[in-house]
């Protein structure tokens, strides 16, 4: 599994830090890359551009980038809040959700659960008679 070890805005800045991390042997994945090349301005609304690698390289790449001054201790502070680490390292372990993308799977589970409240709501509200 891949996790989010860096974010930036633009993908050029992902470049030579992808190659940095890939000449010590781990492998990369770089997320909305190219939505963030075809239009700079979605870059916000999307949350950047994520440098990803496997989860069990997470703590050698921390050490390179903080070796290369691309990561400072603040910026693994102001990572992603707690409440999103949580859900995105619990959604990926479902089976039909694991190899989906963090945003697809937080509407799989909202839709989920509108679902089932909606049909609480219905029978609830209906006093019984189908």
């Amino acid at each position: 599994m891949f996790v989010t070890v860096l974010t930036v805005y633009y993908s050029h800045e992902t470049a030579v830090i992808r190659g940095r991390l890939e000449a010590e042997g781990i492998e990369c994945n770089v997320i909305d890359e190219l939505t963030v090349q075809v239009n700079p301005l979605y870059s916000n609304a999307i949350g950047g551009v994520k440098l990803q690698v496997r989860e069990s390289d997470f703590e050698n790449a921390i050490v390179i980038l903080k070796e290369g001054g691309y990561l400072t201790d603040s910026d693994l502070e102001k990572s992603a809040p707690k409440m999103i680490s949580f859900f995105e390292r619990n959604t990926s372990k479902i089976p039909l959700l694991k190899n989906v993308r963090f945003e697809i799977r937080v509407m799989v589970i909202v839709a989920v659960l509108v679902g089932i409240i909606g049909g609480l709501f219905v029978i609830f509200n209906s006093g019984g008679n189908y």
